[in-house]
């Protein structure tokens, strides 16, 4: 059994427990300023460079409607691997987090998933870790195929 098949990260929105599979968590960096650009979406704070790649950052909270994130010393980013199913290609995006709170792993049973119809769909499931809820959420789901088209413009135009 792979032992990354059940394994999420764990990281904190504006007092919210998220997690997210560690197979799409390319890198945990510290917290830097991004560069500004204009006429982006409202949860997109700016660019970063990352490796040889120009990547958006995301404001999670904004994107998750939930206030804005609020820059402190254990701010950090995530830099995920995003999978645009459409194009069939491989999109990488930094997402802001307050901070990040650990790696677990667990059985399959102990995930509930939700229905069908929850919404936002990129909450898949939640998992109760030390009496608090953590929300799962589904990488490939947090941008709409609009949001993704949107970002690879925006990268592009800065090319």
């Amino acid at each position: 059994m792979n032992q990354s098949t059940n394994s999420y990260l764990t990281f904190k929105v504006n007092d919210n427990a998220f997690g997210i599979h560690v197979e799409k968590v390319v890198e945990i960096k510290e917290y830097s300023e991004p560069k500004s650009i204009p006429e982006s979406m409202p949860y997109v704070t700016g660019i970063i460079e990352y490796l040889d790649e120009v990547i958006p950052l995301i404001d999670t909270a904004t994107k998750f409607n939930i206030g804005k994130i609020t820059i402190a010393p254990q701010t950090c980013t995530i830099i995920l691997e995003v999978i645009n199913e459409q194009k069939n290609s491989n999109s990488k995006v930094g997402i802001i987090v307050d901070a990040v709170s650990d790696v677990f792993e667990t059985d399959p049973m102990q995930i509930k998933a939700l229905k069908n119809d929850y919404k936002p769909t990129y909450i898949s499931s939640t998992y109760k870790l030390d009496n608090n809820l953590v929300m799962i959420l589904d990488s490939n789901k947090i941008f709409s195929e609009k949001d993704i088209i949107a970002l690879d413009k925006i990268i592009k135009n800065l090319k």
